[in-house]
């Protein structure tokens, strides 16, 4: 099961950058008919470089371990999201 949102979440990450890379080469005449703007344009694009693709791919162990965690209440596991 694990295995599979690892793949998911590789999956997941490539689209991104990949498509944050296709966004720059964007004109502004397409970008400006999509309706995005200017400054949104600029954040996605300077997250499209492999620092930021390896960044996110390490967000899969940390959110992994951290975000979900078992207790037991009567006897029975029950998974418990943390905040």
């Amino acid at each position: 099961m694990i295995m599979i949102a690892l793949i998911q979440h590789v999956s997941w990450c490539f689209q991104r950058y990949w498509s944050r890379r296709k966004l720059a080469s964007l004109s502004h005449e397409l970008r400006k008919d999509m309706g995005i703007m200017q400054d949104d344009f600029e954040m996605e694009v300077r997250k499209g470089n492999c620092v930021h693709l390896i960044k996110e791919l390490c967000q899969f162990v940390g959110s992994n371990s951290a975000l979900t965690r078992t207790k037991q209440f009567d006897g029975k596991q029950h998974d418990v999201k943390s905040n």
